[in-house]
């Protein structure tokens, strides 16, 4: 307790908070304007907070994260426009609100709910992640190497409409990973003769190609009046959301902040499923279910409490394992370790302090959610009208200007522009870069879990089979794959049939 009180007289400064504001204030920016994504956010906030103390970038970076996850519920309540994928569950009710009249309600709803289910996803972090971090500490080689092919199978099975495709996907991702010089030996793999692939690929430029990038030319083959023009929101209203009705979805709250926390543990799944299964929840135990639909505020509680949540449930897997639980959570990981703070079980018992100033900058940006939500609503209303003619080519200057600042070397901005093409080639395609991205982050450490293992067993192979650990994670990943397999070619041939 002595240390945390010391951590926290450290981290809750003037100056701290002001960074976390500034980061909540960012996030909710840019959740709120549709098409720029939590994962787009966090890829622009992660260059500049490379010019920060460590302290101060974890607290904007959190809070970013926080933000973001909230911000999409203001288009998807104002202009049916979800902000992110994790706000679609509340267009549902939050729109058919705003037409009744109702948009200061339910933009109330959304902002409280979210505090209620972010607060709930960090006491649940909190109460976890150190009990997950000491049971990891018994594992070796073999079990992390177990855990993380669980891991990526499970997310090509989730993230993907076909297991092979995501197989595929996650295939490119450990290509990626593996260009550069070999950790354990040093020769040189895939760099084509490119002394700026000696070092691999920088996390930053991959991150701003795939995400950011890739959305700007997705959206450059709309028409120019789309471009154009500014979105249809809806008129504000003065209704307020009493604290009686906030009270009425207290238990929706909750309840959506646990379904959020413990769907986000599972990597792969994120805030959208979340958002939807507690929907789905609080449908079903509503006693007038048929309303859901036509403009209820049990129908924005139930999602907003949801998707802010998750932000404690991915954490856990990332802070204790050094497994993120979604796409944006692999982008924090990249920015932890370029902060000095690698996740893992050794982050728990080595660097604590670490681990403490992330629990409070994550409580803290609950509380600036709440009063940034609460005091400059009416300004982002108004940001998310500003036509993309004019947003698209102030993101693409900062695309640039922050891949090239974080190094100064000019073949960053190449290698964002060439990921950037991959990132649309992909979702031309309907395919989804999580698998990629996240391939990408475990690729180096699955390997050097593997060669680290084999050479402690002298080149013998049955050491995966002899810990009960790694054999339990490699039955399940056999398990769910071929499951999910024959499941996917089932339903495929069905399809092609009924054709």
């Amino acid at each position: 307790m002595e240390q945390f009180l010391s951590v926290a007289s450290e981290t809750v400064t003037m100056v701290g908070i002001l960074y976390l504001v500034c980061g909540v204030f960012v996030g909710i920016l840019g959740g709120s304007l549709p098409g720029i994504s939590p994962s787009m956010t966090i890829s622009l906030v992660l260059p500049m907070s490379l010019y920060f103390e460590t302290n101060n970038a974890l607290m904007a970076l959190i809070g970013a994260y926080m933000g973001a996850m909230y911000g999409g519920s203001i288009s998807a309540i104002l202009i049916n426009t979800p902000g992110s994928a994790s706000a679609a569950a509340t267009v549902l009710d939050g729109y058919e609100m705003a037409k009744n009249n109702q948009a200061g309600k339910a933009l109330g709803m959304s902002l409280s709910a979210s505090c209620t289910g972010g607060l709930v996803g960090s006491i649940i972090l909190m109460l976890s992640a150190n009990l997950l971090a000491k049971l990891s500490l018994k594992f070796g080689p073999p079990e992390y190497f177990g855990i993380m092919l669980f891991t990526l199978v499970l997310i090509a099975g989730i993230c993907s409409d076909n297991f092979w495709k995501g197989l595929s996907l996650i295939s490119l991702g450990l290509f990626f990973g593996a260009i550069g010089a070999d950790r354990i030996d040093g020769t040189e793999r895939f760099t084509f003769g490119l002394g700026d692939l000696y070092d691999g690929i920088q996390l930053l430029p991959l991150f701003i190609g795939v995400f950011a990038l890739s959305e700007l030319l997705i959206q450059t083959g709309n028409s120019v009046e789309e471009l154009n023009k500014p979105a249809d929101v809806v008129a504000m209203d003065d209704n307020r959301l009493s604290f009686k009705e906030y009270c009425s979805q207290f238990k929706n709250s909750v309840l959506g902040g646990i379904y959020g926390c413990l769907i986000g543990i599972l990597p792969g799944l994120g805030g959208s499923t979340a958002s939807f299964i507690s929907y789905a929840d609080a449908k079903r135990r509503s006693k007038y279910p048929e309303k859901f639909g036509t403009g209820i505020i049990d129908g924005v509680a139930a999602p907003e409490s949801a998707n802010n949540a998750v932000c404690g449930g991915a954490l856990v897997p990332m802070l204790t394992l050094g497994i993120p639980g979604d796409v944006v959570t692999a982008i924090l990981m990249g920015a932890f370790i370029a902060h000095g703070v690698k996740p893992g079980p050794l982050l728990f018992t080595q660097h604590i302090g670490e681990v403490y100033k992330i629990y409070i900058a994550i409580i803290l940006s609950v509380v600036a959610l709440f009063f940034v939500g609460t005091l400059l609503l009416r300004f982002f209303v108004r940001i998310i009208a500003v036509r993309k003619s004019l947003l698209l080519p102030f993101i693409f200057i900062l695309c640039v200007l922050g891949t090239y600042a974080a190094r100064g070397n000019l073949f960053d901005p190449l290698v964002m522009v060439v990921f950037g093409v991959v990132g649309f080639v992909l979702r031309s395609g309907s395919f989804q870069l999580t698998p990629v991205v996240i391939a990408f982050i475990l690729g180096i450490e699955l390997e050097t879990s593997f060669r680290q293992a084999m050479r402690v067993s002298s080149m013998d192979a049955s050491i995966f089979f002899t810990s009960p650990f790694c054999l339990f994670f490699l039955v399940c990943t056999l398990i769910f794959a071929v499951v999910t397999g024959y499941k996917r070619t089932r339903n495929n041939g069905r399809s092609s049939a009924t054709e």
